[in-house]
């Protein structure tokens, strides 16, 4: 499972900053259940209301949380 969003993060702004009780809330939600994010998309217009397969092909980054990605759509029939 996928959440997808065209904003920065997935955060609420004010709770990102890691003096905060629990930095990165909704990141650490989603690590709990094991879904991922996918952050700072750009949707096309002609994708809205559509069916579509999302795939997506990050970049192997050793030791790394997070990575730049290609994003893919492939439209059903």
């Amino acid at each position: 499972m996928n959440i997808g969003c065209e904003a920065f993060t997935i955060e609420n702004p004010t709770e990102m900053f890691p003096d905060s009780e629990e930095p990165y809330p909704s990141h650490q939600v989603c690590k709990e259940r094991g879904l991922l994010n996918t952050e700072n998309l750009v949707i096309p217009r002609r994708l809205v209301g559509k069916r579509f397969r999302f795939v997506c092909l990050p970049l192997k980054l050793r030791g790394g949380t997070g990575s730049p990605t290609r994003a893919v759509a492939l439209l059903d029939g």
